[in-house]
């Protein structure tokens, strides 16, 4: 376990499942349950609710995660937008630019997104 990190409040039980130890023993009295089990029809799967997929590329989202770190030196951020996301910073800084007024980014990484826009506006505001 990482330090610092607390362990979860699992039964023992659980923990020897998941770790491929001895599964629990079952008794007698649940024979009769799985028997009635065994004859019924099978259930179908109650319909799973799946989130709407984002309306992001894949790049938009690299994008987004990779504009969340923080960075010390602008020459760094610049080199690691070339070797990570194959861009000139250029085309990063206007695929940002487009990407920070888009709902889907904002849903996606608000507090990155509101910082952005913040700054965009701080920018416009003294010219």
């Amino acid at each position: 376990m990482p330090p610092g990190q607390r362990p979860t409040a699992r039964s023992t039980r659980a923990r020897q499942e998941d770790d491929g130890g001895p599964a629990p023993q079952r008794t007698l009295r649940d024979a009769p349950a799985r028997e009635a089990r065994a004859q019924e029809p099978p259930r179908q799967a109650a319909p799973q609710r799946f989130e709407a997929e984002s309306k992001l590329s894949g790049t938009e989202t690299r994008i987004l995660e990779f504009e969340a770190r923080w960075w010390r030196a602008s020459g760094a951020k610049t080199q690691a937008i070339a070797d990570e996301l194959e861009l000139t910073p250029e085309r990063y800084y206007q695929q940002l630019a487009r990407l920070i007024d888009h709902p889907e980014a904002a849903a996606e990484q608000p507090a990155v997104v509101r910082r952005l826009r913040a700054a965009r506006d701080a920018r416009r505001a003294a010219r």
